[in-house]
């Protein structure tokens, strides 16, 4: 079930309600555009007309310190799908954004919702998805333009939404299904498409300020950072960005 909007706040938002109100897993929520996407932490995810912004519900059967994998399993779809379909060699930057040439493409934002059962908890996934598609970068606010680009600006020619959509949301729902007994593969996958292992980068959480080389992930997904005096670090959420000279 595809439930399509001109324009709403937040894809995400309208999924956790309907999950809510009893949702079936496979439902997806789509907009035109969205007046308050979000990306990780709550930060504003700009998204003007010519983008595929969606939210897609899963009901994943995972082991609740495995729902984290979800995110990279669905970064490592949406590149797959993009790359096998147009040609092109987008990244992932650890731990929800695809990048093109070193410039944003796309970001990725996986919400938990916990449904008490009678013998235990479950959780129906929300998996939000902005790709930037048929937008022009000075579609974008001014202050995100230089670090932003688009399928249009590399292919110079519209792509239709629908199409992608449902690639994308087969592409997610097969690559989530693989961590119940491929994951060991698909995070082998995901290290070969890691934009930042090898390079500098920093790292900021909670006070905690890092500055060293990235190592790519580990099993459970955290990050291997090599700080400057030599020590591995292995991180979780936060914010880690490649570091400019």
């Amino acid at each position: 079930m595809i439930l399509r909007f001109d324009h709403i706040d937040s894809t995400n938002r309208v999924a956790k309600d309907l999950v809510a109100e009893g949702t079936p897993a496979g439902t997806v929520v789509l907009a035109t555009t969205q007046s308050a996407g979000r990306g990780q932490y709550g930060r504003a995810f700009d998204s003007p007309q010519g983008g595929l912004y969606f939210s897609l519900v899963l009901e994943p059967d995972l082991p609740f310190d495995q729902l984290p994998l979800i995110t990279l399993a669905t970064g490592l779809a949406c590149l797959t799908a993009l790359r096998c379909q147009f040609d092109v060699a987008p990244r992932i930057k650890w731990p929800n954004d695809l990048y093109l040439d070193g410039k944003k493409l796309a970001g990725i934002l996986c919400e938990n919702v916990i449904k008490p059962g009678r013998a235990s908890a479950t959780a129906t996934i929300i998996i939000g998805v902005g790709v930037n598609v048929n937008n022009r970068v000075q579609d974008f606010a001014a202050e995100v333009q230089p670090v932003i680009t688009t399928l249009l600006e590399h292919l110079h020619a519209p792509i239709e939404l629908d199409g992608l959509l449902s690639t994308l949301t087969d592409a997610i729902t097969e690559q989530v299904t693989r961590l119940r007994y491929d994951r060991i593969a698909l995070l082998t996958e995901w290290q070969q498409v890691d934009l930042l292992c090898g390079c500098p980068v920093t790292y900021g959480r909670d006070g905690l300020d890092l500055v060293g080389v990235g190592l790519g992930i580990t099993e459970q997904g955290l990050y291997r950072i090599r700080g400057e005096n030599g020590v591995e670090h292995q991180v979780i959420g936060g914010q880690l960005r490649p570091r400019v000279a």
